[in-house]
């Protein structure tokens, strides 16, 4: 997927408000209460950090009060202003959202922690997004990559949702679906210092990528 067909299709998913959008909104809160407990582990009150594909933020707004600094990038220029338009709402003001490229991103050995979610599974060459990531580092810092899991009721759904007459009840755009050893080849392109993690309970079918740089 090049970047103006991504931008393009995920305006589109940002911007959709039906009632499947709001149910999923619903339950991206329930995975977002999970995924706190787990990122906590890696954040402390000196913590910079850094999400790449950042949509509207929820996850990381909720940590900010937290952390001394957050970034996050998106391609969308919806889900940036909806990033902001939360962080103003909840009195945070050391959040910023910019406007970037994954492949690309403008940062080099910055932060404590960068993480992912729902991202580099939407683009045919996720090596080079996870490059990306490790790049972002401060040594000694984590990143953390989630992605949905082969074995899991995601994967169901999207293979479900492929016929035409189906296909609205898949709310984002195509991806890939990842087993362990192949999110685990990806981290070690990049460093021999990564592992894989699920996401507890396991049943939520989410596999993450964790990647320490020395």
């Amino acid at each position: 997927m090049n970047q103006e067909l991504a931008e393009h299709q995920w305006e589109g998913v940002w911007q959709r408000t039906n009632a499947l959008t709001r149910l999923i909104n619903h339950g991206r809160e329930i995975y977002n209460f999970f995924f706190r407990k787990q990122l906590r582990n890696y954040l402390n009150s000196q913590s910079a950090m850094f999400e790449l594909g950042c949509g509207t933020s929820t996850l990381a707004l909720s940590l900010a009060p937290h952390i001394s600094r957050l970034v996050g990038l998106d391609i969308s220029d919806t889900a940036l202003e909806l990033s902001r338009k939360y962080a103003r709402n909840k009195g945070i003001t050391n959040a910023t959202f910019i406007k970037g490229d994954c492949f690309a991103i403008p940062f080099e050995n910055e932060f404590d922690f960068v993480w992912s979610q729902g991202l580099i599974e939407h683009f045919d060459d996720s090596s080079a997004i996870v490059v990306q990531h490790y790049k972002a580092l401060k040594s000694g810092g984590t990143a953390l990559i989630s992605v949905p899991y082969r074995y899991s009721y995601h994967y169901i759904w999207y293979l479900i949702t492929r016929p035409k007459i189906l296909r609205r009840f898949w709310p984002w755009t195509d991806q890939k679906f990842f087993t362990k050893n192949e999110l685990l080849d990806l981290g070690r392109h990049c460093t021999n210092s990564s592992k894989i993690i699920f996401l507890k309970p396991i049943f939520l079918g989410v596999i993450m990528l964790e990647m320490r740089k020395s």
